[in-house]
């Protein structure tokens, strides 16, 4: 059967659990909608997609029936304008769609938040992250080279998701920042590279936390330099706990960036300073800062979120395409 699905190419290049009768019919059970409804057309090639075929390709992922919910809500935020999934998949870019889980989802069906959040181990993730691409591939058509055009890419285009570390998080969640209660559970979805890691060897107060994260966020050639979209920091809960020590929230990070996290335009080409002042526009009749290119055009773009397990690591996550974060409201059946 693995076979059988390899040389039809509906799969990512992984064995694929089988789409029995059986197995649909729990999955969209967990969501109680209709399976005939159709949620949109998927990019790149536009085709509908409806609740049954979603829940085929959650099965195929390897999700348990109640992780559909949250597959469902995570294709509705790709699908939003916002996102710009079209560009994200057909580029040559390695942006790819980032999964973020909030609220008691995350503990109801074990999400990790944790250590090895961005790794491997977690059922949950794994297979929410997967089932989304499964998706774009099987639905939408997004096949390398002849759609996915990317030059490299990324292990992020197998599966990209995590959660909140909100139980060790000093600052409110993510979702709650974007309007949701903290009862609510909700996924936010994002165009993102894979992280940059920032590891504060030696390093005790906020400030000098802060100049690590900077110094990572002023390199030449990553995605936020050329796109308006505004990062996203993935903090480790240690470096979370030591910021909220020194003073700093989350809108004295997104200030200290946006002041500071800003490159020489001398750095650059001609060709190259010509090309950012057009597709930076917003930031050079804004920003007031005519002889350097900031990370953001605003501070409010810059997102921030608390996961991880112990240690000295945070990331820098470069985002592209999207126009914002999109959230979305995991609806439970009924």
């Amino acid at each position: 059967m693995q076979e059988f699905f390899f040389a039809n190419g509906w799969s990512d290049g992984l064995p694929v659990a089988p789409p029995t009768h059986e197995a649909v019919r729990a999955t969209l059970a967990a969501a109680g909608r209709d399976p005939q409804e159709v949620i949109g057309p998927i990019p790149p090639r536009m085709r509908m997609a409806s609740i049954e075929k979603l829940a085929v390709n959650a099965v195929m992922a390897g999700c348990r029936p109640e992780y559909f919910p949250v597959v469902l809500a995570a294709i509705e935020a790709a699908l939003d304008n916002d996102c710009r999934l079209y560009g994200i998949q057909t580029a040559t870019n390695n942006t790819s769609p980032l999964i973020i889980v909030n609220g008691p989802v995350i503990e109801r069906l074990g999400l990790n938040a944790a250590g090895n959040v961005l790794g491997q181990g977690c059922r949950a993730n794994a297979t929410i992250g997967r089932a989304l691409q499964l998706v774009l591939r099987n639905v939408g058509g997004d096949l390398p080279g002849e759609t996915d055009m990317a030059t490299q890419g990324q292990p992020g285009k197998f599966t990209f998701c995590i959660a909140e570390n909100e139980r060790e998080s000093p600052w409110a969640p993510f979702h709650v920042e974007r309007g949701f209660s903290r009862e609510d559970s909700a996924v936010t979805v994002i165009g993102a590279s894979p992280g940059h890691n920032v590891f504060t060897y030696g390093c005790e107060t906020g400030r000098e936390i802060m100049e690590h994260l900077t110094g990572a966020m002023t390199a030449l050639g990553h995605n936020n330099v050329i796109f308006p979209t505004g990062p996203l920091i993935v903090f480790g809960p240690e470096h979370a706990h030591v910021l909220a020590r020194d003073g700093y929230d989350k809108e004295a990070i997104r200030q200290h960036l946006f002041r500071r996290a800003r490159i020489p335009l001398s750095r650059f080409g001609e060709r190259t300073v010509r090309g950012l002042k057009h597709r930076r526009s917003r930031w050079f009749a804004e920003a007031g800062d005519p002889d350097h290119i900031g990370v953001a055009d605003h501070p409010s773009h810059i997102s921030i979120v608390v996961a991880g397990g112990a240690g000295i690591h945070s990331q820098f996550v470069p985002t592209s395409f999207s126009y914002n974060p999109v959230t979305r409201l995991i609806r439970s059946k009924g």
